[in-house]
């Protein structure tokens, strides 16, 4: 089926074109004023059509904790608020909080999500369903090298990127370690040694903290978390690594020389009083740099467009430079960035030939109007409300308040019932 888009602003790489846009099945074809067959016509009235965004790292489950542990440092608010209630949690009910975290982020226009939780067979099997893309993982860690704990967790690894397998390729199965302060040795020698066979993306929390940063040099003779992790060999694959606040100098030069991406999470980090990431340094070294927002009981929303607004503004205040980070910049981090992070090439900007993940935002709000400059429009004025629809593969999954593949009463009751036995 042809659809074609007119009277719209399209967003092209950095520039700004008011014209009309052609998808066919799962493709944009044709971007231009030139007329163009198709089956259904679509008025867009002035909206921004841009490409969907990708969250590269989040833990969607969590939607269950929203607000939880609100006021303690990281190591606390772990260790006190949220694993004892994950521990309560079972599969229906990661399946249950993974649904509501869909909800929430294809009204934010999110059409990519890298999640890393427990249960996630469940997790992808929501996002199968829903028609979201995503990237999934078992969360590899270990808590002795004398036996297995948790127990199978290794086996449960590999399990996870042998065996799942969704036949559209939209939601796909990465390695991951949690974070080297919840890895021995042994598990992280074995998912690296693991990966050489099969080359998948590798999912890990890196530096986000000093004290993480500064107990690792003394577990590891002086390396960082970084350094560990290239020693053992997690970096021959590609990684995408969440935070990575306290990252120096020579972790950037190995992150540029092994391709590992940089999961920007402004949000969390300022929440919980982490650090401020060392974006711009990162970008000057050729780093590959994203978003994510982390958990909701770390943000407290699944909402890229805030990420991007906290981007834009929080370095150039730490780094008092306000041209250190630029819009056209974050709209990347947003966009293809994290495309590329999370090894899907063929979506992240609106050209023809990729694949028609696009958002349509409304221009026509007080706080979006006059529209002189859209690139600034969407760091630092646009609201997630302002999306008004989200297309996966050319498949409108949102759509001004109603949802195509999600039953939103049914998720909200559903949420309801988990909260009972979790909180």
């Amino acid at each position: 089926m042809k659809t074609l888009f007119k009277n719209c602003y399209v967003l092209c790489g950095h520039e700004i074109k008011f014209t009309s846009l052609l998808v066919e099945d799962e493709y944009i074809r044709y971007i231009g004023d030139e007329p163009q067959e198709y089956d259904y016509l679509r008025d867009m009235k002035g909206a921004l059509l841009m490409p969907g965004l990708v969250n590269a790292h989040a833990h969607g489950p969590m939607t269950l904790l929203r607000g939880v542990g609100g006021g303690l440092a990281l190591q606390d608010w772990l260790n006190n608020a949220i694993f004892p209630r994950e521990a309560k949690m079972k599969p229906d009910d990661i399946r249950i909080g993974e649904n509501w975290a869909i909800i929430e982020m294809l009204t934010a226009g999110i059409t990519c999500t890298a999640e890393m939780y427990d249960f996630p067979w469940e997790l992808g099997e929501s996002l199968v369903k829903s028609g979201m893309k995503g990237n999934i993982c078992r969360v590899g860690l270990s808590f002795s090298d004398q036996e297995e704990i948790p127990p199978n967790r290794f086996n449960e690894c590999v399990e996870m990127v042998e065996k799942f397998n969704d036949p559209t390729g939209k939601v796909v199965a990465d390695f991951c370690l949690h974070s080297e302060y919840l890895s021995t040795d042994s598990i992280v020698e074995k998912i690296a040694e693991a990966n050489k066979k099969y080359k998948r993306l590798v999912h890990v929390h890196v530096a986000e903290t000093k004290a993480e940063t500064d107990e690792c040099k003394l577990r590891h003779n002086g390396l960082t978390p970084i350094q560990y992790f290239n020693k053992m060999g997690i970096l021959d694959q590609k990684v995408y690594a969440a935070h990575c606040v306290w990252v120096n100098d020579d972790d950037l030069a190995i992150m540029k020389e092994k391709d590992v991406s940089i999961v920007h999470n402004p949000t969390s980090n300022m929440k919980l009083g982490s650090g401020f990431a060392p974006i711009r340094k990162a970008m000057a070294n050729g780093v590959n740099v994203c978003l994510g927002t982390d958990g909701v009981a770390s943000n407290n929303s699944l909402n890229i467009f805030k990420e991007m607004h906290l981007a834009s503004i929080i370095h150039n205040g730490h780094r008092l430079d306000p041209l250190s980070i630029k819009p056209p910049q974050v709209i990347d981090m947003a966009t293809i960035n994290g495309a590329k992070a999370l090894g899907r090439y063929d979506t992240g900007i609106l050209e023809v030939g990729k694949k028609a993940d696009i958002i349509a935002v409304s221009l026509d709000k007080p706080h979006m109007y006059p529209v002189i400059d859209v690139l600034s429009l969407l760091c630092y004025s646009v609201q997630s409300s302002d999306v008004v629809m989200t297309m996966v593969d050319g498949k409108i999954l949102y759509d001004h308040g109603d949802y195509t593949t999600m039953d939103f009463e049914k998720a909200k009751f559903e949420l309801a019932q988990s909260l009972k036995s979790i909180l």
